[in-house]
């Protein structure tokens, strides 16, 4: 199966000397998605302005107020750039590794400048991001230990990265979220729980990596294509134990798939079908022991 193909393929990278700048040539060079398309960068613009529109709606804190923080934020900083854009007063993005690319931003920077009808100067460094974009970037940086002030955020945001993380890392960040989290704060996660492999081949189903075990599924497994393959229900217990109030979350519940159940490993038939079957969510919180009487 090409999926296959493409997992043991990222394998050798992640095991390869220098497998994260060879990795970067091949999307920049030879198979061409960086920089992202014109259309990619709208499309999640899009999904940072729904963000925007949930912060506004919930936040007790006007967004030019407010100062923002993200954990792997990847290459190109598409939402921070949103949310400064959109008036953020100070946004702090970390990642593990130093992945962010001066040429990446530029480019993305000009898209979101126009959607947004906001005037920057041109990035030509990471340090024009501070200046110009009031965005702090940070890498390689550990999400479990910031060192960040206690109380210190307002806003923390995440796209697309917490399934990227083993269970016990993302307890570790919700508990370091936790604490650099004002009382009043906002935390925005939208998740995608699906095969990630769906998007390189369409031939397989959204749920297909439910069918294997762990010790199955490890193989496809590396630093470039990790997904932990949670579920929604176990998400949310991790923000609930991690001390956070569920406010609102909007799960992208599918049809159940019987060729899906027929091979379902193990490991998952403790769960209900709806759980098995939600592709993704938004999960917005704040911590559990917050009153506006405080």
């Amino acid at each position: 199966m090409r999926w296959q193909t493409k997992a043991r393929a990222f394998s050798v990278l992640s095991n390869t000397p220098w497998g994260g700048d060879l990795h970067y040539i091949l999307q920049r060079y030879v198979t061409r998605r960086l920089p992202r398309p014109e259309k990619q960068v709208k499309s999640i613009y899009t999904l940072a302005q729904r963000l925007l529109a949930v912060h506004e709606t919930y936040s007790l804190r006007p967004l030019q107020d407010s100062t923002c923080f993200e954990f792997g934020t990847g290459r190109d900083l598409i939402i921070p750039l949103a949310f400064s854009a959109h008036g953020a007063r100070r946004f702090i993005t970390v990642d593990i590794e130093r992945l962010a690319k001066p040429e990446l931003i530029r480019s993305n920077a000009a898209i979101v400048s126009r959607l947004s009808g906001t005037d920057h100067p041109e990035i030509n460094s990471l340090e024009d991001l501070e200046r110009s974009w009031r965005i702090d970037y940070r890498a390689p940086a550990d999400a479990r230990a910031t060192g960040l002030p206690a109380g210190s955020i307002d806003c923390a945001v995440s796209v697309e990265t917490l399934e990227h993380i083993p269970k016990r890392d993302i307890a570790a960040i919700l508990k370091e979220l936790r604490r650099i989290m004002r009382p009043d704060g906002l935390v925005l996660m939208q998740i995608d729980y699906g095969d990630h492999f769906k998007g390189f081949d369409p031939s397989i189903s959204s749920f297909n990596f439910l069918t294997y075990s762990e010790e199955d599924w490890a193989p496809f497994q590396s630093r470039f294509q990790y997904v932990n393959r949670l579920r929604h229900s176990e998400y949310l217990q991790l923000f609930k134990e991690a001390g956070f109030q569920l406010l609102i979350d909007q799960p992208d519940r599918r049809p159940p798939e019987q060729p899906i159940l027929e091979r379902l490993a193990p490991c998952f038939r403790g769960f209900s079908e709806e759980d098995l079957f939600t592709l993704g969510s938004l999960i917005v919180c704040r911590p559990a022991d917050f009153s506006k009487g405080n």
